[in-house]
């Protein structure tokens, strides 16, 4: 992490608006006088080109919010006890890296340049012509900021055109980005000679300019900025063909769609490899319903989206993976920021910890989740799951940010399984398998999927995998054909606890994601799988075509039946069959709810302790990025694929708790390549 700057002398940026609060005007100079005009040709410059006084330097569009664009602000204080009142922005740290960051998105910066700057967080490509998306806490007045972009791009620019886009009208409208920047442009109406004549002017569209009569037609002349507000409700398609310089997802922390609607605007601000216009996304999280999943998955792939990426500093084991803009509760804390305009981060993020802490003593199971979320330290605590997810998602967070920064899950084998002269099961690594490591699964992928393999099957001396030593968990999809879409299939190889083989008990040793085109070929692989593994499956029955293929390929054999810790009043023989158990399990809302619990005890099962003493949990050994992914972002009433597996591998688990595993002779080393234990 980088040490940010210390300021002084801040106040030297916003002079023109501190004259404003003392005189109520800006320039002393008689109106139409030639040193009148030079002050306003000069302010104008300022806010396009940027300011620099004494080595510090702020960009064009901090420059005019600082010195055009009122507020509401806490301005002064008795002891706890404040109100806001209409003034102009202080210079704070915050905005500073804020600002500098947009500009080095839209137009570069050399690297010595970039240095002096001494911004607060470590941006990892300086080369511009990338867009910037924006998690933040609660209450930073990004509205405010972007209401003043707007408005200046509409009163000193030429044909520039603006965008603001939100899922809701009302997002834009009432007290919305709109409305600040109607206030801005208002302001600097009645207080500078920048006004501009409009052609049009509504409550979602002003256009500045005039008309004139001119050979028995009126023409529009003027300087034709524009600035525009659209609602994407139900139509993210509302997006398309938005040129424009500036173009803003306002509240897309409650924008579903928003990923659909950021790829259908770029290529109207994308023209091969150059960029002529800027998107900016932000969003706070917070949301029950999870409409901010898209703002998590832009924020944490900025290069899949053309989005400045930044050195993820904030996310405990993710340094040296890229995100996007993070502003943290800690940053421009009202009460925690000295007259420079420097955050006391150490004392800011003390209060919101104490904040923290009366939060768990209310009655509302909610309220410390919701606090957290709006009140973030980390992108992830920002992007929790409010009152829906019983996993340890932050342990979870943790080894996928481990996972991802250290690439521990190329060290999984993939490839595919087949069947030798002998009719055994094979399995062989190939360079162009392509396991689903992204969840969700991008638009567009090809999601066949690859068999994965993190240890080998444990084999006796005669070669035989003991009986029971692992089991598969399964959960199908529904029917063949676009594979493009819909569920994936899923299914895990998890290793019993035995006492001959000490690797990885407990754990899950092998998977396989996908779903080909058609559902003969993803069950192939399952049944290959279970007959590598010598195991049986246990899967849930009402989807899929699991029992049908194992009847046509006579591998009934290899399906495990219904449970035996499933309560005898649940489980339901089929019509016909008097001795034996169904085949699966059908999961019921309160199984899957009781399978919850079991899913998040296994997580947290301690395997061993590492050298620091600290605790290595079953969780720890999970280096599938899409599932860890799946697991923290669960809600029960989602589509998650690999989850809905596990839950039944946990009834598995259970079923076959008092059933010891044996093997009846020695162990034979493994030998293939793959079967060393990394990252155990």
């Amino acid at each position: 992490m980088r040490s940010p700057r210390i300021f002084t002398n801040t106040d030297a940026l916003r002079q023109p608006a501190l004259h404003y609060k003392e005189h109520g005007y800006y320039c002393d100079h008689p109106q139409g006088t030639k040193a009148y005009w030079d002050y306003w040709e000069e302010q104008k410059r300022r806010c396009l080109e940027g300011y620099e006084v004494d080595g510090l330097k702020i960009t064009g569009y901090h420059y005019f919010y600082l010195n055009f664009s009122p507020i509401l602000l806490v301005e002064e204080a008795e002891g706890n006890s404040a109100q806001k009142i209409e003034t102009f922005p202080h210079f704070w740290d915050g905005d500073y890296n804020y600002f500098w960051t947009l500009e080095i998105a839209q137009n570069g910066i050399s690297e010595e340049e970039y240095e002096d700057l001494q911004l607060g967080l470590d941006i990892t490509n300086l080369e511009g012509g990338f867009h910037i998306v924006v998690l933040k806490a609660r209450g930073k007045g990004f509205s405010y900021k972007a209401g003043s972009m707007l408005a200046r791009n509409f009163v000193l620019k030429r044909k520039s055109k603006n965008f603001a886009l939100a899922h809701e009208k009302e997002y834009l409208t009432k007290d919305g980005l709109l409305t600040k920047a109607w206030d801005t442009i208002d302001f600097i109406d009645a207080n500078t000679p920048w006004r501009q004549p409009r052609l049009k002017d509504a409550t979602m569209h002003k256009r500045s300019g005039y008309q004139q009569k001119r050979g028995g037609s009126y023409v529009e002349l003027g300087t034709k900025n524009e600035i525009m507000g659209v609602s994407l409700k139900d139509n993210p398609d509302k997006a398309r063909g938005k040129r424009g310089e500036l173009i803003f997802f306002e509240e897309a922390g409650k924008f579903p769609g928003l990923q659909e609607a950021w790829e259908i605007c770029r290529p109207s601000v994308e023209q091969g490899k150059y960029t002529t216009g800027t998107m900016i996304a932000y969003g706070t999280g917070g949301s029950e319903q999870g409409d901010y999943e898209d703002l998590e998955e832009l924020f944490y792939n900025p290069e899949s989206y053309n989005v400045q990426p930044i050195n993820n500093q904030w996310d405990e084991g993710a340094d040296g993976n890229n995100c996007s803009f993070f502003f943290p509760s800690y940053i421009n804390c009202e009460g925690f920021i000295d007259e420079e305009g420097n955050s006391d981060i150490e004392g800011a993020k003390a209060y919101h910890e104490d904040q923290r802490e009366k939060k768990k003593q209310t009655d509302e199971p909610r309220a410390l989740e919701q606090y957290t979320s709006e009140n973030p330290f980390t992108p992830r605590e920002a992007t929790l799951r409010v009152a829906t997810n019983i996993f340890p998602t932050r342990e979870l967070q943790e080894q996928l940010n481990r996972v991802l920064a250290e690439d521990r899950h190329n060290s999984l084998v993939s490839g595919q399984l087949y069947t030798d002269s002998d009719g055994d099961a094979k399995f062989r690594q190939t360079e162009d398998a392509s396991p689903i490591f992204k969840y969700p699964a991008p638009e567009g992928m090809d999601k066949t999927g690859a068999v994965v393999i993190k240890e080998a099957p444990v084999r006796n001396n005669d070669g035989k995998v003991p009986q029971g030593l692992y089991t598969i968990c399964h959960d199908p999809y529904a029917h063949d054909g676009q594979p493009e879409k819909g569920s994936l299939g899923a299914a895990f190889v998890i290793k019993r606890t035995n006492n001959f083989s000490k690797t990885l008990n407990g754990s899950i040793v092998a998977s396989y994601v996908g779903r080909p085109r058609r559902q003969d070929d993803y069950n192939r692989n399952l049944f290959l799988l279970a007959d590598y593994y010598n195991c049986k499956i246990g899967f849930e029955n009402n989807r899929g075509d699991v029992i049908g293929y194992a009847k046509r390929f006579n591998r009934l054999h290899y399906l495990e039946e219904e449970f035996e810790i499933l309560d005898k009043k649940q489980r339901k023989k089929k019509p016909g069959k008097t001795t034996n158990r169904p085949y699966g399990i059908r999961m019921s809302k309160p199984r899957k709810n009781q399978g919850q619990v079991y899913l998040r005890d296994w997580l947290l099962t301690p395997l061993s302790k590492y050298e620091d003493g600290e605790e290595k949990l079953v969780l720890h050994t999970i280096l599938d990025p899409a599932l860890l992914n799946e697991l923290i972002k669960y809600n029960p009433d989602g589509n998650f694929d690999r989850v809905s597996a596990l839950l039944i591998g946990m009834y598995y688990l259970k079923d076959l708790q008092t059933k010891q595993v044996r093997s009846e002779s020695g162990l034979e080393k493994h030998q293939e390549f793959f079967n060393r234990p990394l990252y155990q």
